[in-house]
C-alpha cells in the first residue's frame, strides 16, 4: 500500500485520465489543491522511481503506468466499498460518504477490504452508482450517457451522478432525483440553456428544471423512446 498523500495524487490522476485521457500538471494541482511547483515535485519523484507509478513528459502531461494504475483502482475499490458500508451499514446518507471515505481509505488492508466487500454481498455500484473495481483490477463498463446530452421525449433511468459536492447530492435529494430515478426529457433550451425533466416519483409525476452544468453531472441509461405526447 502506498502512502495517503501517493494514493491521492494516483486516485486523481486515474480520475484526469478517465476523462479526458491524460493529467496536465495545473488541473492535477487545481484538483487536489495543492500548489502547481508541489504537484511537479511529486510527480518528479514518482516517475523516477525504481518502479514508477507514473510517466511525465514536460509540457505532455502525467500518465499512469500498469503499476500505477492497478495502484490507484486498488485505493478507489477501497473507497467506494467505505461509501457502500457507510451508506447500507451505518446509514449515513449520499452526500456524507464522501468525506468520510476519503480519511478511511488510507488505513484499510486488503484483507478488511476484501472483508467489506464478501459483507456487503459484492456489491458493483457505490451510492452515487461509480462502478466498484474487482479485486483483480478490472472495473465495470456500461453504456450511460450524460443527461444534458440526450433528446426530447426520451425516456431514462439515473444510473450514475458524480459526487461533485454535497450540496449538489443534497439539492438532487431535494428533487428526488437520484440513482434509479426514472423520467423523460420535457423540453430543452437552445445553446446551454437549461433542461425541463419530468420524474415519477411516488406515483406522481414533477417536473424539474435543471442547469445544463448540473445535467453534465448526471448519466442515465435509455428506457423505451416515446413520442411526444
Amino acid at each position: 500500500m502506498q502512502s495517503g498523500p501517493v494514493e491521492n495524487y494516483l486516485k486523481a490522476i486515474y480520475e484526469l485520465e478517465e476523462k479526458t485521457g491524460i493529467a496536465r500538471t495545473t488541473i492535477l494541482a487545481n484538483k487536489l489543491g495543492i500548489k502547481a511547483g508541489t504537484v511537479s515535485e511529486m510527480i518528479k519523484r514518482l516517475s523516477k522511481a525504481d518502479s514508477p507509478l507514473i510517466t511525465y513528459k514536460h509540457h505532455q502531461g502525467v500518465r499512469l503506468t500498469t503499476k500505477g494504475r492497478k495502484a490507484a483502482l486498488n485505493v478507489i475499490r477501497r473507497h467506494r466499498l467505505l461509501e457502500t458500508f457507510l451508506h447500507r451499514t451505518l446509514a449515513l446518507s449520499w452526500d456524507e460518504v464522501h468525506a468520510e471515505a476519503e480519511v478511511l481509505e488510507h488505513h484499510l488492508s486488503d484483507r478488511v477490504t476484501d472483508a467489506m466487500d464478501r459483507h456487503l454481498g459484492y456489491p458493483r455500484y457505490d451510492p452515487h452508482g461509480e462502478p466498484i473495481p474487482h479485486g483483480d483490477g478490472t472495473i465495470i463498463d456500461r453504456k450511460e450517457m450524460r443527461l444534458s446530452d440526450i433528446d426530447e421525449y426520451q425516456k431514462f433511468r439515473v444510473i450514475r451522478v458524480v459526487p461533485e459536492s454535497d450540496d449538489l447530492l443534497i439539492n438532487l435529494d431535494k428533487l428526488k432525483l437520484g440513482i434509479g430515478s426514472c423520467g423523460s426529457i420535457v423540453a430543452r433550451a437552445p445553446s446551454e440553456g437549461p433542461i425541463t425533466i419530468r420524474i415519477e416519483s411516488n406515483n406522481q409525476f414533477i417536473e424539474h428544471e435543471l442547469g445544463r452544468q448540473v445535467a453534465d453531472l448526471i448519466y442515465v441509461e435509455f428506457l423505451d423512446r416515446p413520442g411526444p405526447s
